[in-house]
């Protein structure tokens, strides 16, 4: 069959790839200059845009946890190179206060400091203890009609570290964390927390490479779909130039909220599944400043530092140890940290859109997985799933097992 794939990200070209292993004809639509989606490598799919660096350096998707078993097996397909990467993490307070992972305290502190580091450490892992041991043996079917506050309620500082790890995952507002579904984010606090990281040498977009080399279907860029409808036996595409192409199916492998966008004769049903969703747009940059580190007294970074801000929080990954670059000069990557990082330090800045997770939106997850393939229509991409980049490789699985050959 000559499929369709609306969407050349993670889950778009994962999808194009399976789909072509079982024999079917292929087409990739993406509306950006560059594929890839929230794929972002400097110096491969995307150039610096505020100065120069020829190094490759992650600016997107960073890291995976070993318990991606989807991405790993894919990984493994197409003989991409994975590389450990001992993560560290600290919590940096507008007061001065700060707590640092054990990691970041041996790299930083000798003596009786790290002996005291260490002690302030342990008191805020005792705090959270109780409520990691309620969530281990919690049913994920009761997290369904609530928000991660209903969890996270009480203002403290572990609460505020749970809410922090699931900004840094989802590039959300750290104001919008509260309204983040559970059953979303407490199985991410669960299983991806305390578990071994890998990265893609060479880059994440290195991966997208490998597909690229074995892919024999077109792939076409910078191209605008005005609207998509459905027939009995096919699919038309309406592009703004005024041409059109005929395909049997379609896949869209797009942010959720451009489904009804897309659609020029959605069903009643696919109205109420996919209305509820929005979009989320998140903004980093690759900088070289360090001055942020300095009221702490911190030489040596880590992969997860939030840092509070007069408005909110922030993070900064700092991206020589988790791109296994070297370099003499220090890069990390920033979210929501405009009023610490110096203009004039800053290398790249990229803005990302991604789904804007609700519990109502989530609500519909199961009957859109139910649904695929009605009206010769598919659907791929991390929200119908974990949200993560493993959410999208497994979706772009369930799309090829499910039309098989």
């Amino acid at each position: 069959m000559r499929f369709a794939i609306i969407g050349g990200g993670a889950s778009g070209m994962v999808t194009a790839y399976l789909l072509e292993k079982r024999g079917h004809s292929v087409t990739v639509f993406e509306k950006k200059s560059y594929l890839g989606g929230n794929i972002i490598t400097l110096n491969k799919n995307v150039k610096p845009n505020r100065s120069n660096c020829n190094l490759i350096l992650d600016c997107g998707v960073l890291e995976f946890p070993t318990v991606f078993h989807n991405f790993l097996s894919l990984m493994e397909e197409l003989e991409v190179e994975l590389e450990p990467i001992y993560t560290g993490s600290g919590l940096f307070l507008r007061d001065g206060h700060y707590f640092l992972s054990g990691g970041m305290i041996k790299k930083n502190f000798q003596g009786w400091k790290r002996w005291l580091e260490h002690l302030r450490l342990d008191t805020l892992y005792a705090r959270s203890a109780g409520l990691w041991a309620k969530l281990k043996f919690s049913n994920r079917q009761e997290f369904y009609d609530h928000s991660i506050a209903y969890y996270l309620e009480r203002q403290c500082i572990r609460n505020c570290w749970l809410k922090l790890l699931l900004m840094y995952s989802y590039s959300m507002s750290f104001d919008l964390i509260d309204q983040f579904p559970a059953v979303l984010g407490i199985p991410i606090l669960k299983n991806y927390v305390f578990v071994d990281w890998v990265r893609v040498k060479g880059g994440v977009y290195s991966y997208i490479e490998k597909i690229l080399e074995k892919l024999k279907g077109k792939i076409f860029v910078n191209t605008e779909i005005v609207k998509i409808s459905r027939l009995d036996n096919s699919v038309n595409l309406y592009f703004n130039d005024g041409t059109d192409q005929a395909f049997d199916r379609v896949v869209f492998a797009t942010p959720p909220d451009q489904v009804l966008k897309l659609l020029s004769d959605p069903s009643e049903a696919e109205m109420k599944r996919f209305s509820p969703w929005k979009e989320n747009k998140a903004t980093n940059m690759a900088h070289k400043d360090t001055s942020i580190y300095e009221p702490y007294g911190i030489k040596e970074f880590s992969e997860f530092d939030f840092f509070e801000t007069t408005k909110s929080w922030g993070y900064n990954a700092y991206l020589n140890q988790v791109c296994g670059i070297n370099s003499s000069e220090k890069y990390s990557l920033a979210f929501n940290l405009e009023e610490l990082i110096n203009q004039d330090k800053i290398v790249h800045i990229q803005e990302h859109k991604t789904p804007f997770y609700t519990v109502e939106a989530l609500k519909y997850v199961p009957e859109i997985i139910k649904t695929n393939g009605i009206n010769n229509t598919y659907y791929a991409g991390a929200y119908l799933s974990d949200g993560l980049h493993e959410g999208a490789i497994t979706s772009a699985f369930r799309v090829a097992e499910l039309i098989g050959r």
